[in-house]
């Protein structure tokens, strides 16, 4: 996989029409304003100023920003340059009609991670457990591929990483993964990552074991950090969750499908 184009940079506009548009964030920026840093917003209302929504948004600051990435995560961010676009869009999230597409590059851990999690150790829907463990004890990429990639093969749905979620640690910046179990009524609601692919790309001086595509439809912070590392995948570059280091976190938000809100027909954004 060539990754020229969201290893790094400034921010760019990927896609833009009258109703929207999409910017690349490159890595350690944050997505929102208030941390005294330049922040996409800034970036953006600066070139859009449309996209301010005159702080009609769900935070005013925020304008038609429609979602965020982690500081550390690169890739695309949808805008909103009017308020219909923006209504429209919020409802297909809340329906779990807006998709995100990922690109991690993940080592492969035989211990639980991460702390706080209940169960300490997760396993994706459709794998034999007792052969994930065994991949995971032997730390053998191959296999964990393969097994992730089992299921397609038999033209089932993508293998599913389940879970509710609860803060956890020092004033909740990270995520602890309770399982299904975790959303019982009056509890977390539950989210799933979708494993589109798994590939096992072995090489020396290789900083990780394993290139996965996910899909998200309806997101929780650090989710796929989180639930990869639960199931003993942590991301390349993210010590926060037991991934080694790499020196950046290995996550690319590289396409986004949704319903275009004025024209009703399917739209897909994607960098690669």
């Amino acid at each position: 996989m060539d990754f020229t184009g969201i290893e790094g940079g400034e921010p760019r506009v990927v896609y833009e029409d009258a109703s929207l548009v999409a910017v690349y964030k490159p890595p350690r920026m944050h997505s929102a304003p208030g941390l005294g840093e330049l922040d996409l917003c800034a970036w953006t209302f600066e070139r859009f100023p449309a996209a301010r929504l005159g702080g009609a948004g769900r935070k005013p600051a925020e304008g038609g920003l429609l979602h965020r990435l982690d500081y550390e995560t690169s890739g695309l961010v949808l805008f909103a340059l009017e308020a219909g676009a923006f209504a429209g869009l919020l409802e297909q999230q809340g329906r779990g009609l807006f998709s995100k597409e990922y690109l991690a590059l993940s080592t492969v851990s035989s211990s639980p991670q991460p702390e706080g999690s209940r169960p300490a150790e997760g396993l994706p829907s459709g794998v034999d457990g007792g052969l994930w463990a065994a991949a995971r004890r032997r730390l053998d990429a191959g296999a964990l591929s393969a097994l992730l990639e089992a299921g397609r093969r038999e033209g089932a749905s993508p293998a599913r990483i389940i879970s509710a979620f609860r803060p956890f640690g020092l004033r909740g910046s990270r995520v602890a993964c309770l399982g299904e179990a975790g959303a019982k009524e009056g509890s977390p609601p539950l989210y799933h990552s979708e494993v589109l692919d798994a590939a096992h790309r072995p090489g020396a001086g290789k900083a990780w074991a394993l290139e996965l595509r996910l899909r998200i439809s309806r997101g929780f912070r650090h989710q796929i950090r989180a639930q990869l590392a639960w199931i003993g995948l942590p991301i390349a570059g993210d010590p926060l969750y037991g991934g080694g280091p790499d020196g950046r976190l290995r996550l690319y938000a590289v396409a986004l499908d949704f319903t275009h809100p004025l024209s009703g027909k399917p739209q897909r954004i994607a960098i690669l």
